[in-house]
């Protein structure tokens, strides 16, 4: 049995300890930029710049931070970053020339956090404490939606919304999504599927992401955003599969029978009349978003890119035009762990694997890449359903749009690798 305990604080010491936490917090807490934010011009003074991997602690380097009233800075540099991912390297620097500087040397993983989260947040904050380590301050999260006061959506809402958005029969979709970002769904993830059967028709199709779930080496480094687990495309349960939301998952189950791709980090599920032989054309071993993936072969049929609920951030079929424009940066090669059909778990190199962050992961239609992808023509219909936005994109437009782009500036929407 357990007991709780209530005790009548002594208001005059807690509220003089409040008053110095309070004071001590404001001391501690520090706003951090990234490099990238510091050259892009925005204001370093009295922060602290989280420099690339690859840049050294010169006095060229060091002295722009000091000119600019910067309170410090932190490094994760070392030649060893991949080999040695969790190790805090040394600081090699002229410690007295640059004593107004705060230094702070931090493992390549924590850096790539840093970065990360510094150019996806408008204030980033760390917490520094009295032995010198960093910790991350996360913003105030966003007042909860009531979820009891959503409208309820059931399949007419959802069917009459998709032909509003241009939705037609014979249709090929890649659908990403997100069952909650639209209300209350009567019938639940069924609904939806069944509202996509009925939107496309016989003569239609679409497709769902069900990438999988691996152990994989990215960079040279396990990544730690996959499971310790071989890839196995033969399972159709929620263990198999990664960042593919209940929609999807529901489809696995609702269509046991239904085709998957065999690509061994980035397989697709689906249905229509096309539907398996499309996703027949890519080889286990093939490259995720190579020609012969099934983004591509939606956009050589003149298919369309369908968010439910979800944002511009979950387009797959980006990485596509990475691999096809051989943007420098962007993809990597990658080992992944697999189970083989005849039960044998074996390590499979990959080339062209999805590697580092993307801008447009965190800033949406706000990234730079998708402002200068709309002046090239890039069109988007939205559509809201319940509390929700539906939105629709013609690949061979998205793709033509954003080519443009990255002919001016292939490092556009490059964020860090992991």
């Amino acid at each position: 049995m357990s007991f709780f305990l209530t005790v009548q604080p002594c208001l005059h010491y807690n509220e003089r300890h409040r008053e110095k936490q309070e004071e001590t917090k404001k001391m501690s807490l520090m706003r951090v930029i990234s490099e990238a934010q510091f050259l892009a011009g925005e204001d370093a003074r009295g922060a602290l710049v989280v420099l690339e991997p690859e840049t050294t602690l010169s006095s060229e380097h060091l002295d722009a931070l000091l000119d600019c009233g910067a309170a410090g800075f932190v490094s994760d540099f070392t030649p060893e970053r991949f080999e040695k991912p969790d190790v805090v390297p040394e600081l090699a620097y002229d410690r007295g020339r640059y004593a107004g500087l705060r230094a702070y040397a931090v493992t390549p993983r924590t850096g790539v956090r840093l970065r990360t989260y510094a150019s996806g947040n408008p204030v980033c904050r760390v917490d520094v404490s009295e032995d010198g380590s960093l910790s991350l301050v996360p913003p105030a999260a966003p007042a909860k939606r009531d979820k009891s006061r959503d409208p309820q959506v059931d399949k007419a809402a959802i069917l009459a919304s998709l032909r509003e958005l241009g939705v037609k029969e014979g249709d090929t979709l890649m659908v990403h999504s997100s069952l909650s970002a639209c209300g209350h769904i009567v019938g639940g993830a069924k609904t939806v599927i069944d509202a996509l059967v009925e939107a496309v028709g016989e003569d239609g199709n679409f497709f769902f992401p069900s990438f999988q779930r691996s152990e994989c080496f990215l960079n040279g480094t396990i990544s730690r955003r996959w499971d310790h687990r071989p890839a196995d495309v033969s399972r159709r349960d929620s263990a198999s599969v990664l960042w593919v939301g209940s929609i999807p998952l529901a489809f696995m189950r609702l269509y046991p029978d239904a085709p998957r791709g065999q690509q061994i980090s980035h397989s697709w599920t689906g249905w229509g009349k096309c539907a398996s032989e499309m996703l027949s054309l890519q080889r286990w071993d093939d490259p995720p978003f190579g020609e012969r993936s099934l983004p591509m072969q939606v956009k050589k049929r003149g298919g369309k890119i369908l968010h439910f609920g979800s944002t511009i951030a979950r387009t797959s079929f980006i990485h596509c035009l990475e691999d096809h424009l051989k943007l420098p940066g962007y993809s990597a090669p990658g080992f992944y762990q697999v189970r083989k059909p005849d039960g044998e778990i074996a390590w499979v190199g990959l080339t062209g694997c999805y590697a580092g962050s993307r801008i447009s992961t965190t800033e949406n239609e706000n990234a730079p890449l998708y402002r200068e992808a709309l002046k090239e023509g890039l069109q988007i219909g939205k559509v809201r359903l319940g509390v929700g936005t539906l939105m629709l994109m013609d690949c061979n437009n998205y793709w033509e749009s954003l080519a443009k782009v990255f002919a001016r500036n292939p490092s556009i929407n490059l964020g860090k690798a992991y």
